[in-house]
């Protein structure tokens, strides 16, 4: 971690996996937002997660032109919770941001999520499925997306009892001491909904944001449904053991 990580008041970590196409729109994006005042101090890391095109030559000539760019690379590919544990483990920012590399969220919004923080948050997501919020834009090849990120929050929510109404996303902000309290097992996409299940587990405030989800314009989506159904249904599974656990301890408490 360079000076400048360590002195910034917000670092945003940033998963990428063969990501080429469309990193030069996000890098210019990241670049109007350091200009702006409430975001010039902010540092940016980026995990390249063992992408085999040039997402990595292209960030690594971005540290070169940017002092607040860092780039950490897995020699190969090791999923989306794995990236997440190598960017939490060089943070040391007192809050620290995530967010895909696609763009489906817009990153000039992550300064929202931070102010929660600095409001009392431990936890502050950009939620899709909020009431309040505008309907995600739906295109081919996201349909499938949108599908099983609302269903899953809708179970995670029922299972937990909580108004939380978005477990999937991973624009957020977080205050990195809880962060780094919390222990994650995870290595792909089910990582972001861990989080989330062990950060309500340990009392932690939770703040949402209606934001919709935009449409990818570059490249492809790296999410296998399948393969994340069986994570979600695996990660449902011992969340449902923990919170039975937990009421019977209570129950044998009283």
């Amino acid at each position: 971690m360079t000076d400048i990580g360590h002195k910034a008041p917000v670092t945003v970590v940033i998963p990428c996996f063969n990501e080429q196409d469309g990193l030069p729109m996000l890098l210019e994006r990241l670049r109007r937002m350091h200009q702006a005042p409430a975001t010039h101090d902010w540092h940016f890391l980026f995990v390249d997660d063992g992408s085999s095109d040039d997402t990595f030559r292209i960030l690594l000539q971005a540290t070169r032109d940017e002092s607040w760019i860092e780039v950490l690379r897995h020699p190969q590919n090791m999923g989306l919770g794995a990236a997440l544990r190598t960017g939490f483990a060089h943070v040391r920012s007192p809050i620290v941001c995530t967010m895909d590399s696609d763009c489906t969220y817009p990153p000039e919004r992550l300064p929202e999520l931070a102010t929660l923080i600095r409001r009392g948050a431990d936890v502050a997501t950009a939620s899709p499925w909020h009431p309040d919020n505008e309907d995600s834009e739906d295109s081919e090849g996201t349909t499938l997306r949108l599908t099983l990120s609302r269903s899953a929050s809708l179970v995670y929510r029922a299972m937990i009892g909580q108004e939380v109404h978005t477990f999937t996303c991973l624009q957020r902000a977080y205050r990195l001491e809880s962060l780094h309290a919390l222990s994650f097992r995870a290595d792909g996409f089910s990582a972001v909904a861990e989080i989330m299940l062990r950060s309500l587990m340990a009392g932690h405030k939770i703040a949402e944001v209606p934001m919709p989800l935009e449409a990818r314009r570059f490249g492809e989506s790296k999410l296998r449904v399948g393969d994340a159904i069986m994570a979600h249904m695996g990660l449902l599974t011992l969340t449902a053991a923990t919170v039975s656990f937990r009421q019977l301890i209570r129950m044998l408490g009283r």
